[in-house]
This record gives C-alpha cells, structure tokens and sequence, in this order.
C-alpha cells in the first residue's frame, strides 16, 4: 500500500472515531447539563426563544467574581 493511501486511511478512520466521540460528548450533555438562566436550550432556541442580552451580561459580571 503506498503511503498516501495509508495517511488517508489513517486520516478517514480518525475522522470516523472523532464522530463517535462528539455524537457520545452531546449525548452525555443533553442528558446531564447544567440549567442557567441565561443559557438557551438548542429546542427552546428552535422555537425561537433567543437569549435575553441583559442575562447574559449579569452571567458574565458574576463569573468573574466566582464559579459556576
């Protein structure tokens, strides 16, 4: 097998696995994550609800001051 055709399949099977990893990486967050009031969820963002810009603000003034 020539090198190039080795590369490419070294390449296609990191590729492959790295899927597996994100699709089980959002799995486990969709299932375990955090509510915060200024965080909009990906079906709430879907219905149209968009993130209140003074939440996000407040969220970013008080992480600074502690964690979350």
């Amino acid at each position: 097998m020539a090198p190039l055709d080795q590369t490419r399949k070294a390449s296609q099977k990191a590729a492959s696995e790295d899927m597996g990893i994100a699709s089980r990486l959002l799995a486990w967050y969709d299932a375990h994550h955090r509510d915060l009031p200024w965080r909009v969820t990906p079906v709430a963002f879907a219905r149209g609800v968009r993130a209140d810009p003074y939440r996000v603000w407040m969220s970013e003034v008080m992480l600074q001051q502690t964690t979350v």
